[in-house]
C-alpha cells in the first residue's frame, strides 16, 4: 500500500540554546564497527539489508556531544511481513556506533508506535506509543546490537509498526552517542528510508535521512516478534 513519507529540504546548521549544533559524524569511527556473526532468529521483523555497523551515522550535536535526536524504522507488517492479524512483540534489537556516557552510562528511551498502514509519518499520525522503555547504555554497548524487551500487540493488517530510539539532549550530562548505521540498501521493501527527527537542528518531524544530505544512513533496528499470523516460517537475516 502506498506510503507518503515526508521528504523536504532542510538546512544542516542551526543555533541551539547552549551553543552551535549541527549534523555531523562521528569523528573516531574508522572501518567497520561491527559485523553480525549469525543470523537473527524467527520472526526478526527489520528493513535492515545487513546488521555490520559501519561509520556513517549522523547526530545532530554540538563538538560530538549530541542534543535530542529519534531514529525511527517504518515496518510495513501486511505487505511486506505478510501479517494477517494481531503481531506481538517482545523486543527490540538497535544498532550502537558510539556511546560515551557521563560516568560511563547514558539514557536512551525505546518507543513503539502503532501508525494507520495509509497514514504519513508525522508526529500527529504517530500518535502515543503503545510501548515504551527507557534503558541505560552503557559504553561497553558501542559497537553492538543493543536489545530491549518491550512488549506490545497491534493490528498489522491496519497497522504499521514504528520503532523510535529516542536519545535526550545530552548537554547537560556531556553524553554522546551515534547509532548503528550502514550503506547497505533497505530491504522490505527496497529503499525504504531511514528517519531522524531532532529539534534542535531544525528537524522537527521524522524526516528521511537522505532529505537532511545523509542518503547512506540506513539505521539498523529489528523487532522481534513472539509469533506472526502468517505461513511463512522466518525472516531472519543472512
Amino acid at each position: 500500500m502506498p506510503k507518503n513519507f515526508l521528504a523536504a529540504s532542510i538546512g544542516l546548521l542551526f543555533v541551539g540554546s547552549a551553543s552551535a549544533a549541527t549534523f555531523s559524524t562521528n569523528p573516531a569511527s574508522t572501518g567497520t564497527i561491527y559485523e553480525h556473526p549469525a543470523p537473527l532468529g524467527n520472526f526478526a521483523l527489520t528493513q535492515s539489508g545487513s546488521l555490520t555497523i559501519t561509520p556513517g551515522s549522523v547526530s545532530c550535536n554540538s563538538a560530538s556531544i549530541h542534543r535530542e535526536n529519534s531514529y525511527y524504522r517504518r515496518l510495513d507488517l501486511d505487505t511486506h511481513f505478510s501479517a494477517t492479524g494481531t503481531v506481538t512483540i517482545s523486543s527490540v534489537d538497535f544498532g550502537i556506533e558510539a556511546a560515551t556516557g557521563a560516568g560511563g552510562t547514558q539514557p536512551v528511551t525505546v518507543n513503539l508506535y502503532a501508525i494507520p498502514n495509509a497514514s504519513t509519518l508525522t508526529l500527529a499520525n504517530l500518535g502515543a506509543p503503545i510501548a515504551t522503555q527507557a534503558v541505560a547504555v552503557v559504553d561497553a554497548d558501542a559497537g553492538t546490537l543493543k536489545n530491549v524487551a518491550i512488549p506490545a500487540s497491534l493490528n498489522g493488517l491496519t497497522h504499521d509498526l514504528v520503532v523510535e530510539i529516542l536519545t535526550p539532549d545530552g548537554q547537560p550530562s556531556g553524553h554522546s552517542f551515534f547509532i548503528g548505521s550502514n550503506a547497505t540498501a533497505s530491504i522490505n521493501p527496497a529503499g525504504a528510508p531511514s528517519f531522524l527527527r531532532a529539534p534542535i537542528c531544525g528537524v522537527n518531524e521524522p524526516t528521511a535521512t537522505s532529505a537532511i544530505g545523509f542518503p547512506n544512513m540506513n539505521i539498523i533496528i529489528v523487532a522481534n516478534a513472539l509469533s506472526l499470523p502468517v505461513s511463512l516460517q522466518s525472516f531472519g537475516i543472512d
